[in-house]
């Protein structure tokens, strides 16, 4: 495997039997800074399910979820918060 430091452009090559690839130890939240809630490590505070800080503003998947990530949990953690979204739009007469 050859890995490039993406600071330095230093190649380097390791000899190995596999590779286990790791996304999104960061949330990619940092355009909602200052409109919706946010920890000290950048994940959306939702309550126990995914509404946010903010009425009609609903978080899901990696960008709440500290732990799992971007685990199979997103997929259903997204259906959840369109639903959810889709009941509260219709709730006020816009869905």
């Amino acid at each position: 495997m050859k890995l490039k430091n993406v600071l330095t452009g230093t190649v380097t090559e390791h000899a190995c039997k596999g590779l286990f690839m790791a996304i999104g130890h960061q949330p990619n939240t940092a355009f909602l800074r200052g409109a919706v809630k946010l920890d000290e490590k950048g994940y959306i505070e939702v309550t126990p399910l995914d509404l946010t800080s903010v009425e009609g503003v609903f978080g899901c998947g990696d960008a709440v979820d500290p732990h799992y990530r971007q685990a199979i949990t997103a997929a259903g953690s997204g259906c959840v918060a369109a639903l959810d979204a889709e009941r509260w739009l219709e709730a006020r007469g816009l869905g």
